[in-house]
């Protein structure tokens, strides 16, 4: 070894002559084991001068080693990285440094399948300051050495590819080669199959039944918003769990989108409240709703009781007759009252009829029949009016319990049309992702 390194310098590259390039074979192992081999001209002996010795190990800081680089390398301290072992050395000068290094490489991360997606990365090592010429880059094998992978309970590894690249460049006639290897990865959807899509689903389903509830009921809305909170929340775990990136949305991401339909369901509780308010259904609105959607959603709707009532001031046959009978008697009963008698107007109401009979059966005039007669028209006269008042307010009642069950009705009718939507648009929502995954084996977790 002593000779051997009396006149070798570790700076000069071991090449035969300057202009002959010098070949290294560059493999690696997906366990943190590299493998370069080149022959080194300044290393070779005679083994029968020196006693048969064939294979020497010499520290690598003594020997020239070809700097070969990660360039996609994303460690600040790369120089760690990989492991100085000692180069073995043959008789022909063949050179073999079998080093372990930890790299951390960028990778193009694309998420829009996640949780079912696939990933593939690309390791790039070249020499750092050598060209074609002077170091030939070469790989004997098409296949990285994955015999002593250990296999990772979240990715699985499909392939690892290795390519060999040439490259020219605008400001140099000599290739630049390069050793690529391409590590394809699919992640195991497992974990979050039962943390993230079942609970999914579960949120879902709630939010399908939403629908059932009485669309005037204030806990809809209320249910509809935990629903929507509750797929934030899980959104927000979806986010840690993935890389920031905004190239591509994650598939469980649009499917999250179908759930704000939830938020239709204040427009329903806003329809009750103007029903309640006594404002009639437009017609256009009838027609749309009970004339096309209704039948189009299989609803059969009771047709509320029209009520038809004209307000006024209602004329009977006899009202004018109680008005006369009013003004003609009210002298006559005014001068019974003073000369000492009752007068009906004066009595109260339950004792108006008794009185009027009392005293009529106690006169005998034509005269003073007659002025009890009209007097009663009067009192009959403020109990029809009496009686016609309560069947307005009840003809009123009527017509906003007609107006409040329209709107009901309506109502009832966009949420149907609303159900129908969501599960058409979760159901088409779902089956497209499953279209667009890569990989339509779910199960094959």
């Amino acid at each position: 070894m002593r000779l051997l390194m009396s006149n070798y310098d570790n700076s000069v590259r071991p090449a035969k002559s300057p202009q002959s390039p010098l070949d290294v074979s560059f493999n690696m192992a997906l366990t943190q084991i590299i493998d370069v081999v080149w022959l080194d001209a300044g290393l070779v002996w005679n083994p029968s001068d020196y006693s048969n010795i064939t294979v020497i190990r010499i520290p690598s800081g003594r020997v020239w080693k070809p700097d070969i680089l990660l360039y996609n390398n994303a460690d600040s301290q790369y120089s760690s990285a990989v492991l100085s072992t000692n180069v073995i050395v043959t008789s022909d000068g063949q050179v073999t440094y079998l080093s372990s290094a930890i790299f951390k490489s960028s990778c193009q991360i694309n998420v829009e399948f996640f949780p079912f997606d696939e990933q593939v990365c690309v390791m790039k090592f070249a020499s750092w300051t050598y060209g074609g010429y002077q170091v030939n880059l070469t790989t004997d094998a098409s296949e990285g050495d994955l015999s002593n992978y250990v296999t990772n309970g979240e990715w699985d590894l499909i392939r690892m590819k290795v390519d060999r690249n040439v490259q020219y460049y605008s400001c140099c006639d000599e290739p630049y080669p390069d050793i690529t290897y391409t590590i394809i990865l699919r992640r195991r959807p497992l974990f979050y199959v039962f943390n993230l899509i079942l609970p999914c689903v579960l949120i879902t389903g709630v939010a399908l039944l939403s629908f059932y509830m009485p669309s005037d009921s204030g806990e809809k809305v209320t249910l509809g918003i935990t629903t929507l909170l509750s797929m934030t929340v899980f959104l927000m775990v979806i986010g840690e769990s993935m890389p920031p990136t905004s190239e591509k949305l994650p598939l469980i991401g649009k499917m999250s989108f179908i759930l704000p339909f939830l938020t239709l369901e204040t427009f329903l509780l806003h329809m009750t409240s103007i029903g309640m308010r006594g404002r009639e259904v437009p017609a256009v609105v009838k027609r749309i709703v009970f004339g096309f959607l209704a039948k189009m959603m299989w609803i059969h709707l009771d047709p509320p009781d029209h009520v038809r009532y004209h307000p006024g001031n209602p004329k009977t046959p006899f009202s004018a007759e109680m008005q006369l009978a009013t003004l003609s008697c009210q002298d006559d009963v005014i001068r019974r009252s003073e000369n000492g008698g009752t007068s009906p107007l004066r009595l109260p109401r339950r004792h108006v009829t008794s009185t009027l009979s009392t005293s009529a059966s106690n006169l005998s005039s034509p005269d003073a029949v007659d002025c009890f007669e009209r007097q009663f028209l009067r009192v009959l006269n403020k109990v029809y009016s009496t009686i016609e008042k309560n069947e307005v307010r009840l003809h009123e009642q009527d017509r906003r319990d007609t107006i409040k069950l329209e709107w009901q009705q309506v109502a009832l009718v966009i949420d149907r049309l609303l159900l129908w939507v969501f599960i058409v648009s979760t159901i088409g929502a779902t089956f497209g992702i499953l279209y667009m995954s890569p990989h339509t084996k779910l199960f094959t977790l």
